[in-house]
């Protein structure tokens, strides 16, 4: 049986230890990023479907417009304008299944064989991958602690501009480095997109999860031109078996999108948008956000705690402000890989740096996932994480001895 040449470049190591790890009860899994399911609304979910079924339920057990549920639409722009000042119309919102879908459909608008994307260095491998099965070439652009290498940004957009087809970023807590652009990052970032003639995806999946302050305004905010495409979901903040989530996009690119849409699946599930626009009308979702943030952030520093306790000190790490994962950068010399080996026989696993970088290259780094964990198995997981790395790092010294 013959393969597309498309599936050679795809990356699956990683995302597959992720899902085995947590199937794995004897292991302490810092790996995948699911929201915590104690966070699922479930009993008001349950209602939600009853009201649905029984006022509704011929229409939401029928085929929806490939758009998605006109009500469920007209809560989210509301939702958008009121929470991130985004003046998205009704028509110019698509229901996706999950944000991922939002991201595939851009690529297959916008890509072709050897196409160039930019993207953000390290970024989110169901991203890379999403990109790479249209065997596009990933042009990575490193991250600062205020976001995107703007320097290396123009570097790249001069050398590459008539091969660019998009540039694809994560401005709020970015997975996996947790890193928030700040608002000065934002507006210079599209003051330089705009004068190109790509468009711009902004994953905003982990906008609603920032615990410090309230949420930076989003980067489709300053965008006067319609070249960003907005990607919004419920998932990480509502539950993600419902997969409802949203793009958003001036007109002229929308119609293109839901020739698409229709194409794939012809529409979301019409079910869960019946049930998502119920909740959303009849329940106050701030309020279940607030309570969602008031668990992770109860998480992250009880992960930050144990990491300035127990790591040593060679180890940096970035504090993030919100979403839901810590990253951790070894001495130069460490593998994260190796590292990942050597913490899996001791009961932790965690995802390793060169899974976040399009090439694959090696990596010092790795991602740690905090929303999943109680308090006492991230205590020890972590110090059992610290034993590791030091134990490495005795053996580095003897390497130089």
């Amino acid at each position: 049986m013959k393969f597309s040449s498309r599936m050679n470049s795809l990356q699956d190591e990683a995302l597959l230890n992720a899902f085995e790890n947590i199937e794995n009860k004897d292991m302490i899994s810092f790996s995948a990023g699911f929201p915590s399911q104690e966070t699922y609304p479930v009993e008001d979910i349950k209602k939600a479907l009853a009201d649905v079924m029984a006022n509704n339920g011929y229409d939401a057990l029928s085929y929806c417009s490939t758009s998605g549920y006109s009500d469920l639409r007209k809560i989210i722009s509301k939702r958008l304008k009121e929470e991130f000042g985004l003046g998205y119309g009704i028509d110019e919102i698509i229901i996706t299944n999950g944000s991922q879908q939002g991201l595939d459909m851009s690529a297959m608008l916008f890509l072709n064989r050897g196409d160039i994307v930019l993207c953000e260095m390290p970024t989110y491998m169901g991203t890379v991958n999403a990109l790479k099965v249209y065997e596009a070439q990933l042009e990575p652009v490193p991250l600062d602690e205020d976001g995107i290498d703007l320097d290396i940004l123009k570097e790249k957009i001069k050398r590459f501009r008539d091969r660019i087809k998009m540039i694809v970023v994560c401005p709020d807590n970015q997975n996996p480095t947790g890193i928030t652009w700040s608002v000065k990052r934002r507006k210079d970032f599209v003051r330089v997109v705009s004068e190109e003639n790509f468009p711009v995806i902004e994953d905003a999946a982990y906008s609603e999860l920032t615990y410090v302050e309230k949420s930076l305004p989003p980067l489709a905010s300053f965008d006067d031109k319609g070249q960003i495409v907005y990607l919004g979901t419920l998932s990480k903040v509502f539950c993600p078996g419902l997969r409802i989530a949203w793009m958003c996009a001036k007109k002229k690119l929308i119609s293109k999108f839901l020739l698409l849409k229709n194409t794939m699946d012809l529409s979301s599930c019409t079910l869960a948008q019946y049930a998502a626009a119920d909740y959303l009308i009849t329940k106050n979702i701030s309020t279940h956000i607030n309570s969602v943030k008031a668990i992770y952030q109860h998480r992250r520093d009880t992960m930050l705690d144990a990491i300035k306790k127990e790591i040593p000190d060679e180890v940096q790490y970035y504090t993030p402000k919100g979403g839901l994962y810590i990253w951790l950068k070894l001495p130069c010399d460490m593998d994260a890989v190796e590292l990942l080996k050597e913490a899996k026989k001791n009961g932790v696993s965690f995802i390793p740096g060169t899974s976040f970088y399009p090439d694959n290259r090696k990596s010092n780094e790795l991602r740690l996932n905090f929303s999943n964990m109680d308090d006492v198995s991230t205590v020890k997981g972590i110090r059992i994480l610290a034993d590791t790395i030091r134990g490495s790092l005795i053996k580095r010294r003897k390497k130089y001895e």
